[in-house]
């Protein structure tokens, strides 16, 4: 600790003029234990600066980096901890607190001393100790008495030395130097008696001189008072003089203000002409129009004072702004009233049917004459709200007319191009129709709302987007409706088109959501697409109520049923349609309904009386489901691709198991008593014991199946397996294959059972393995 206590001293504390007093290790509480140093300094000139000093040693080499700084005048309470135990915590407190562990208790102990001496020292015991050790308190009490003296001042130094100077010898007789001192005292108050004696007479010619005096500044007094008394008057005077110019300044500045006031209310005569007969048929006269309203606008919204009002000249100028206002105002209402009329009324813009193209007439000609009066609805908004919402009104009256008509002619040729054709239109000419429906319909609703927003200076506030909405559903009222009623033609023609539509409409909500904020728009695609939606799902709902009713003749011979391979044809068109869209999880979700419907059906119609086993149903439909899937690449359908491979492979085995045991039934059966017998407890060698199982008897049966009928029974095997099997899933050999295996284990098990049941009676079987395979090997080249 000395070497580091020198290094710090040296490195840091020396070249700041500081001297290192205190220094301890502690880390922080609480926390993984990390070494630090904390020391305490005091400044080596006056005056003098103490300090708190935190170190911590850098991560390479032997130096040490100053961390945190703190005044000592900044600390408020030092606490021990524990007083009557020895203990590392204590804590100091500045502005938070902060808790320490030192090394040590006794380097605790030493720190504390060393705060203390410096608290006595510097800041005369301000800062507060608490729970301190108590001989560390009784040692500090100790030094503090011994260093209690009281120092001579100056004066008292010099006297003493003047009295010592006067002695040439040293002081041998104590007493005799005290008579001496006590004599030279009485002296010194003799001679102070006399001359207070002596001064009397000074005082009392002191105190004559202070009557004297008091005389005179009574008498000073007296004069201030009445220059006092005359000052006021003047301050007086002059306050009033000054409240009379201030007064005046006051009505200059008034009357200033009025007539800067009152000029703001005349309207020059330019726009009163404008005002009275502007033309607001001709750009020219709507500009003049707006001007003077603008300066009319200008005049009455000048704030007047009460007292204004009163004035003639000015009561006269408002009337004559309002009279102004009011005629201007029925001119514009009844002006733009009519142009929202003949709008309403125009049979020139129609949809020309003759050409057979689905365009919808452009209003952008409508729009473009009314916006320049824009300026003008503001102010009548501003002037005359009731007025203003009613001219709304009417022209959402007037306009619907138009877009009625329009929209009505639309869609009765969208009817016509969809049910006037001889001949069925293909799935993609459908989406072309809707497509180049929503196109045209798109831009038409977002212009017309685009137009009602500037001309009706309609905010992005909630209640202007509500009325906004309500405007544009007054305005196209039949617009939803006529779309419900083109989805649901497409949906009767044809119910798949439902699966078109519904990717058509959601890609063009996403559009419209994406592009702008054509809220009524999107209003309009969401219900159509819940529409859509709707159809679809029942399409959905009726193609698995078609599988799950599905019947098939039990005088055909049925090979792949019909609605597997709709099935088939479904998962091809729905995923050319949903490819790369956003409407996957509806697609995912029918795909699971439908295909629950096809293995269920499947399983229903194997079961009927058909002129196939069921077994054969099942397995080749189902390996007809798990090809198409494994081709598909579905991931939502992975599960039951797995599920109709295994129905498959379950219900391949099944049938292999039960034609298979035919050729050699009779050893079948014998062995299945063999079998009965060992599980009734008989010992596997003494089954040959038994009537029905001995030796004879098996030899018997093993006769009967010599190797030509074995191969016999094989082809005839064969043939029905080929009459059951149908050629478009070519499982003939899958089903050959697995028969030759399942023959060969049972082969296998009749020879095992024939060596533990029967030892040592050289019975075997009139053909061997290699027989087994070249009679299958046989069958399969010839034919």
């Amino acid at each position: 600790m000395i070497a580091i206590r020198n290094q710090l001293q040296k490195d840091v504390f020396t070249p700041q003029e500081e001297r290192l007093l205190g220094l301890l290790f502690v880390w922080k509480a609480g926390k993984k234990r990390k070494n630090c140093i904390l020391c305490a300094a005091v400044s080596t000139d006056r005056p003098y600066q103490t300090s708190l000093v935190k170190f911590k040693k850098a991560d390479k080499g032997s130096v040490y980096k100053q961390v945190t700084w703190w005044s000592f005048e900044d600390l408020l309470l030092v606490d021990g901890k524990n007083p009557n135990k020895e203990a590392p915590e204590f804590d100091l407190q500045f502005d938070k607190v902060y808790r320490w562990i030192a090394s040590s208790s006794g380097e605790k102990n030493a720190f504390m001393s060393c705060l203390l001496k410096l608290n006595r020292r510097y800041l005369h015991n301000r800062i507060k100790f608490v729970n301190i050790s108590a001989h560390i308190l009784e040692e500090e009490e100790e030094e503090e008495e011994v260093g209690v003296y009281q120092e001579l001042t100056p004066k008292e130094a010099i006297d003493i030395e003047k009295l010592i100077e006067q002695f040439d010898q040293s002081i041998s007789n104590a007493e005799a130097f005290a008579e001496k001192m006590t004599k030279d005292l009485h002296v010194l108050d003799e001679e102070n008696i006399r001359s207070i004696i002596v001064s009397e007479k000074q005082v009392t010619e002191m105190m004559e001189l202070i009557d004297m005096g008091l005389v005179e500044v009574n008498h000073i007094e007296n004069t201030l008072q009445t220059y006092e008394e005359l000052l006021q008057s003047v301050k007086e005077q002059m306050d009033h003089i000054h409240q009379s110019n201030y007064l005046l300044q006051v009505i200059d500045s008034n009357q200033q203000k009025l007539l800067e006031q009152v000029t703001f209310l005349v309207v020059s005569k330019k726009h009163q002409h404008a005002l009275r007969n502007g033309d607001l048929s001709k750009p020219a006269g709507v500009q003049a129009c707006i001007a003077a309203v603008e300066a009319l606008n200008n005049c009455m919204n000048v704030k007047l004072l009460p007292g204004h009002r009163k004035m003639q000249s000015v009561a006269e100028q408002l009337i004559k702004c309002e009279s102004l206002r009011q005629h201007f105002e029925s001119r514009f209402i009844r002006h733009i009233n009519n142009m929202f009329v003949l709008q309403g009324a125009d049979q020139n813009i129609t949809l020309t049917q003759e050409s057979g193209d689905l365009i919808l007439p452009n209003h952008r000609f409508y729009h473009e004459e009314l916006l320049p009066y824009t300026p003008l609805m503001a102010w009548l908004k501003t002037s005359n709200p009731a007025i203003f919402t009613d001219l709304s009104k009417v022209y959402t009256d007037n306009i619907r007319k138009l877009y009625e008509r329009q929209i009505k002619e639309f869609f009765d040729l969208v009817k016509f191009k969809l049910t006037g054709t001889k001949e069925g239109m293909r799935f993609s000419k459908y989406v072309c129709l809707l497509n180049q429906v929503l196109a045209e319909l798109e831009p038409m609703c977002i212009a017309e709302e685009e137009f009602i927003t500037k001309f009706f200076m309609m905010n992005e506030d909630r209640s202007s987007e509500t009325v906004t909405r309500k405007m544009m559903s007054e305005i196209f009222s039949t617009l939803e409706a006529d779309l419900k009623g083109f989805v649901n033609l497409c949906d009767k023609i044809n119910p798949s088109n439902s699966l078109h539509l519904l990717v058509t409409v959601s890609q063009r909500a996403l559009t419209v959501q994406d592009g702008g904020p054509c809220s009524f728009l999107k209003s309009t695609l969401g219900n159509i697409l819940v529409q859509v939606k709707r159809n679809f799902d029942k399409c959905i709902y009726a193609f698995c109520k078609q599988i799950e009713e599905a019947k098939v003749p039990k005088k055909i011979r049925v090979v792949i049923l019909p609605f597997v391979v709709e099935f088939d044809e479904f998962l091809n068109v729905a995923e050319s349609i949903f490819k790369n869209t956003d409407r996957r999880g509806n697609l995912d979700k029918a795909y699971n309904k439908v295909i629950a419907a096809v293995f269920a059906s499947v399983k229903n119609i194997a079961s009927m009386n058909l002129k196939k086993p069921p077994d054969v149903v099942i397995m080749e439909n189902f390996h007809h489901i798990f090809c198409c899937l494994s081709k598909m690449k579905i991931i939502s359908l992975e599960d039951k691709k797995k599920e109709a491979y295994q129905q498959y492979t379950e219900h391949c085995n099944l049938y292999v198991t039960k034609y298979l045991g035919q050729p050699l039934e009779k050893l079948n059966n014998f062995f299945d008593g063999v079998k009965a017998r060992i599980s009734q407890g008989v010992k596997e060698d003494e089954v040959s014991y038994q009537l029905a199982f001995s030796k004879q008897e098996l030899r018997k049966v093993i006769e009967k199946y010599q190797g030509k009928e074995v191969k016999k029974a094989l082809e005839n095997l064969y043939k029905k397996v080929t009459k059951h099997l149908s050629e478009e899933e070519n499982l003939l050999q899958v089903v050959w294959r697995t028969m030759q295996g399942e023959f060969v284990r049972q082969y296998k098990e009749f020879e095992d059972m024939i060596a533990r049941c029967y030892p040592g009676s050289g019975i075997t079987m009139n053909f061997t393995v290699e027989d087994i395979l070249q009679y299958f090997s046989d069958i399969t080249k010839s034919n």
